[in-house]
C-alpha cells in the first residue's frame, strides 16, 4: 500500500455525522476537506481536526508493521491530544489496522 492509498482509504471510509468512539465519550465527524483535514467535535462546541500530514506520518510508522499509541501521541501536536484517539478510530474504522493485545496497532495489509 502506498501513502496515497492509505490516506485515500481513511478519507473514503468516513462520512459527515459518523460517530467517533472514544474511551470516555463519543465524538462526531463534522466536515471533511478531502485529502486535507477531517474535522470532528469534542464536547458540544470544541472543533478539532486531523490533518493529512498527521496521517502520512502515521503511515510512515505503521507501514513497517506496527504503531504504538505512544508513537501516535508523538506525531500529533501537543495542542491536539484528542487526535490520538481519533486517529486510532480512523485506523480501525478504515480497516487499515487491528488493535493488538498489547494496545498497539498492526497494519492490516501486506
Amino acid at each position: 500500500m502506498t501513502e496515497s492509498e492509505f490516506v485515500s482509504a481513511v478519507f473514503e471510509n468516513i462520512r459527515v455525522g459518523d460517530p467517533v468512539k472514544k474511551p470516555r465519550s463519543t465524538s462526531e465527524i463534522l466536515a471533511i476537506k478531502y485529502q486535507e483535514k477531517i474535522y470532528y467535535r469534542i464536547g458540544k462546541s470544541n472543533k478539532k481536526f486531523v490533518s493529512k500530514e498527521e496521517l502520512t506520518e502515521v503511515f510512515a510508522v505503521i507501514s513497517s508493521g506496527e504503531i504504538s499509541i505512544k508513537a501516535i501521541r508523538k506525531i500529533i501536536p501537543d495542542s491536539k491530544p484528542c487526535n490520538s484517539t481519533t486517529i486510532q478510530w480512523l485506523l480501525t474504522n478504515a480497516k487499515l489496522a487491528n488493535r493488538s493485545s498489547k494496545g498497539s496497532f498492526t497494519k492490516s495489509w501486506n
